[in-house]
């Protein structure tokens, strides 16, 4: 299925975001209807790129989908990772493929220049106005991308400020996931979901098995925070808890051939597909960093001892693993 090339400024139609700040003002997305028609965003005379529109633009779907909320979270998270040309991490957590990365002008698989899809995910989950509201640095020049003026100040937008969370919103935008709170910080959904809020709630990974539609989260940057019950304990020290995350979509579980899939944004600069083992129950085996306290970037690796005469240290897949968010609709 193809999606048409959206019209630059039918980008700017999304859904009202969660600013990253306590507490958060972030989107819910609403049971699924018929898309609104869509508006040209108010301009009020201001300098495209530093002035914003005077209202956030009205929540919208770009390609309506049918199906249960599971199957349309699964049909979205597949049908970007095919746009990125299905770059993927295998199961001994080595990347095997990848086309193109955030920052270049690729043409992906639908048509739209890879720098430019992903100023579409943060546009239509809303996201990118809440870190407009928090005064980010170029978020503002996202909105008229398509005048060349801005286009760079953008393009060091996308390369500063991580993307992943907005991905998320997006997947749960357009699949019309009821109650969805849209967040640029993938911490705020999996506080909701500890908090028993929402579309998900939060179980510990090591214990129970993958649904597709389910999200697999693990925290960055913190030897403070280990596995599940690190988490647990730290939001219950801190309900407000800030902290680095990452959240991949479960779109496939087969405990016939031990393996289970899910998709990420930002994950290596792109829409990527990552594969991970499951044991003899169905319960996916989530190998550990040797190091909490450096993860580098989003689905990056940076081990202590990470050599080219070690790699069984060097895994994409070695992460503090610390929450399943399973998903109440199916």
């Amino acid at each position: 299925m193809r999606m048409l090339r959206p019209v630059p400024w039918l980008l700017a139609i999304a859904v009202l975001g969660g600013c990253a700040s306590a507490p958060p003002h972030r989107a819910v997305v609403a049971t699924p209807t018929t898309p609104a028609p869509q508006q040209r965003p108010v301009d009020n005379g201001g300098t495209p790129g530093v002035d914003r529109p005077i209202a956030r633009p009205a929540p919208q779907v770009l390609v309506p989908l049918t199906g249960t909320p599971s199957q349309r979270i699964v049909q979205v998270a597949l049908r970007e990772n095919g746009y990125w040309y299905q770059p993927f991490i295998d199961t001994n957590g080595g990347l095997r493929s990848q086309h193109t990365t955030e920052s270049e002008r690729v043409r992906l698989n639908d048509g739209t220049e890879s720098w430019s899809k992903v100023v579409t995910y943060w546009l239509n989950s809303g996201t990118l106005f809440d870190m407009i509201d928090s005064g980010i640095a170029g978020a503002s020049s996202c909105q008229y991308a398509s005048i060349s003026s801005t286009r760079s100040e953008c393009r060091a937008f996308l390369l500063d400020n991580p993307w992943s969370a907005a991905f998320i919103s997006y997947v749960m935008v357009q699949a019309q996931v009821p109650g969805f709170h849209t967040s640029p910080a993938h911490i705020d959904y999996i506080r909701d979901a500890f908090n028993g809020i929402g579309p998900y709630t939060a179980i510990d990974p090591g214990i129970t098995t993958p649904q597709p539609g389910d999200l697999l989260c693990y925290v960055r940057n913190t030897a403070a925070i280990i596995g599940y019950e690190g988490l647990r304990a730290a939001f219950a020290a801190n309900p407000q808890l800030r902290q680095a995350a990452h959240c991949d979509v479960v779109v496939d579980v087969s405990p016939t051939q031990h393996v289970m899939e899910s998709v990420g944004g930002n994950v290596l600069n792109g829409v990527t597909l990552r594969k991970l083992q499951l044991d003899a129950r169905g319960i996916p085996i989530l190998p550990r960093p040797t190091s909490f306290s450096n993860g580098g970037d989003e689905g990056g690796s940076d081990e202590i001892g990470c050599t080219p005469a070690n790699e069984g240290l060097c895994s994409l897949n070695r992460q503090n693993w610390a929450a399943l968010l399973k998903l109440k609709l199916q």
